[in-house]
Parts: C-alpha cells; structure tokens; sequence
C-alpha cells in the first residue's frame, strides 16, 4: 500500500512588479509569469517606479531581504495597495515568514478579491497550516478567478484529496495537465492517485510517473518500488 502525500511546491512571487505602463513583459520562467497588474488587479502606486525595480532586481538575485524592504518602503506612501501586500506577502512567504505573509496576503485579497495567484499562495499556507477547510476556500477563489490556471487545478486536487475525495482529486489533477501537459507536478501527482487505487492502475500510474520524470521531477524510491511491486 502506498503512502505518500501529493507533491506541492511553493509558490512564486505572486503579482508583478512591474508598472503596467512601462510595458515589461514575464517570460516563461520568470517568477512574474503570472499575476500581472491589470484592469482587473489594479496598479502599484506611480510613485514607486525606482522601488519596484530595486525590488525585481532582488527578487532575480533571491535577496529576500531587500526585495522586502523594497515594498515595507512601498507601503509607507500607500499603506493598502493590493498588489504591494501581494507581493510583500509572497517574498515573507519565500522567506518562511508565515504568519506575516498571511497576514499581507489577506489584506491584499480584502483589498482586491480578484488576484488568483495570491489566493493560490493563502492556500498553501492554509494547507500549512493544516486548516483544510480554509485552504479549499482560498484555492476555490483562484480557480474561479482563473480557471486556466495549471497550479490552481492542481493545488485544488492535492487539498480535497486530503480532506478525502478521491475521485475529485483526481478530476482536478486530470484537468492541470489538460490546461498543461508539460506540469510535472501534476503528472507525478497523478501516478501517486492510480497507485492508491483499488486495485491501482498500474499502467496510468507508470506513465505519469514517467512523465514527470522526463520534465524533471526528482525520483521517488517509494513510488519506483510500489510500481515494481506492482509489475512482478
């Protein structure tokens, strides 16, 4: 029988850094690869141009210091802009800072209920926190803001999983490397939901199995044996 919990990762910085108006664009990699300021999620302050470059620069050298200091400076000129809580709250959250990245993250939310990807950040620290029942709200949220978003589908599978929803949790997995099927995340978690099935689908789980490795997921000695087992 296996155990083993589903693979989540920590989440990127949350909203972009940048000023709309100053056209910068994310690549594929970037850490502001989604939640850009927008219509919908509102602007940093105009005043804080040089800052949020400082607090980019920061963030690409991982000087989590810095890049916070950069938007605590942020705040003082505009104390409830929801994209610079956004972001002060998802660099707290790379520093391990939990109980002030939640705090951060929930007045940016308050502030501007549409930003998916902060929603995405308060569900893992829920799930954290092992308060299932918020996390499911707060990754519910993300969905339903974007509901093509690949880490959301995801995030949504691993939490009702754990809060016992098998068959959903694989729905939500299934629908991840739908929206993107290079997600290896998704693929790895899927192989650990046919291993626990009975009986488990030994072939589906291999595949995905196979696939998260061949995208870069580190191996699993746990799964590579269950999968063994399973095939003698």
């Amino acid at each position: 029988m296996l155990v083993r919990t589903l693979a989540i990762t920590v989440a990127t910085l949350l909203a972009s850094t940048a000023h709309p108006q100053e056209g910068i664009k994310a690549t594929k990699d970037s850490p502001f690869s989604t939640g850009f300021a927008d219509a919908d999620t509102g602007r940093l302050p105009a005043f804080t141009t040089e800052l949020a470059k400082a607090a980019a620069n920061a963030i690409s050298k991982r000087d989590w210091e810095s890049a916070k200091a950069a938007y605590e400076e942020m705040l003082k000129g505009e104390p409830d802009n929801a994209l610079t809580l956004s972001n002060l709250g998802a660099v707290e959250y790379q520093m391990g800072e939990m109980t002030d990245a939640r705090t951060h993250l929930e007045r940016a939310v308050q502030q501007q209920p549409k930003l998916a990807a902060t929603w995405i950040t308060l569900s893992l620290i829920y799930y954290q926190d092992k308060d299932l029942h918020l996390a499911l709200s707060a990754i519910s949220r993300a969905v339903h803001e974007r509901p093509d978003d690949a880490r959301a589908c995801n995030y949504l599978g691993v939490i009702i999983k754990s809060l016992g929803w098998s068959n959903g949790a694989e729905s939500e997995l299934q629908k991840a490397i739908k929206i993107d099927p290079n997600y290896a995340e998704a693929h790895f978690n899927l192989a650990l939901m046919y291993l626990e099935r009975k009986p488990p689908a030994t072939e589906l789980a291999s595949r995905h199995y196979a696939t998260a490795r061949s995208l870069g997921a580190a191996p699993d000695a746990l799964v590579e044996k269950q999968l063994a087992e399973v095939a003698e």
